[in-house]
């Protein structure tokens, strides 16, 4: 070996190194995103709906018959005034056709509230050990199978990769554990030690930075996101309540309009032919 090649030897290693720990600081920032899009936003928005959109939904459909009732009550003027009969099923097609986009918005809250409440049911609630364990398992597995981390030659890894992703959405504790066992042989050599170009690895590392920075990038946006704000509110009880609480009052005003309205209708109809 020549003294060039000796020479090498020193920088090989280090941009080795520096290769492994950006991969590792990958392994970290994508882990972290994970935890809060498999877990902390699903979170978040079934705890929402537990115990905000619940009223918000209640709120909306209040709010809708409130304004049904008043258009309703404001026809039914308009054609007494005119001295013509009161055509309820006429008057009637005419609200839905003018409510179209709140009634939308109504069943869009009613499915967004069902939709929560099936994950809800359907959850296991894990023990803090459990959790733990939950998180430790699925970081061994995204060493392993995590394209940005490690990359497995001639291995089909991504079936097990995206069943890791949805084991740990789920909690899947057992599934976890078994998909660990079936990888135990993944990712114990990631290559580095055979590659002898400097070039070569110096393209690795510049490509794993962009990755690092991607990575960086995306869990930024995602720590800022109205998710992760209404998860941190849900955690003050007092917050909850008093939302919760503003939410019933604005619907009780909306039911109280409905009521004022009928009373109102059936006055004007008193003394007309309805149909």
């Amino acid at each position: 070996m020549d003294d060039d090649e000796k020479g090498m030897g020193p920088r090989l290693d280090s941009l080795r190194e520096r290769v492994r720990e950006v991969r590792a600081s990958i392994l970290d920032v994508v882990v972290r995103i994970d935890d809060i899009e498999l877990q902390q936003i699903p979170q978040a928005k079934v705890e929402w709906q537990l115990k905000i959109g619940c009223w918000e939904q209640a709120l909306l459909e209040a709010e809708l018959a409130g304004r049904r009732a008043r258009r309703r009550l404001t026809l039914m003027r308009a054609r007494a005034n005119r001295g013509e009969r009161i055509d309820v099923a006429a008057i009637e097609a005419q609200i839905d056709e003018e409510h179209v986009a709140w009634a939308e918005e109504v069943e869009q809250a009613r499915k967004a509230y069902a939709s929560a409440m099936a994950r809800l049911a359907s959850s296991k609630t894990l023990s803090p050990a459990e959790s733990k364990e939950v998180k430790r398992v699925y970081r061994v597995l995204m060493t392993r199978l995590h394209p940005d981390v490690c990359r497995v030659e001639g291995e089909d890894v991504d079936g097990l990769f995206l069943a890791a992703k949805l084991a740990y959405e789920n909690g899947n504790l057992p599934m976890l554990r078994s998909l660990e066992a079936a990888t135990s042989s993944f990712g114990e050599d990631d290559g580095l030690d055979d590659v002898t170009d400097a070039g070569e690895l110096e393209r690795r590392l510049e490509a794993a930075t962009a990755e690092e920075a991607a990575a960086r990038s995306r869990l930024a946006e995602l720590e800022q996101c109205e998710d992760l704000r209404r998860l941190a509110l849900l955690g003050d009880r007092e917050w909850v309540e008093e939302r919760a609480a503003r939410l019933r009052d604005a619907a009780d005003r909306w039911e109280q309009v409905v009521r004022e309205c009928r009373a109102k209708e059936l006055e004007l109809r008193g003394g007309r032919n309805g149909r």
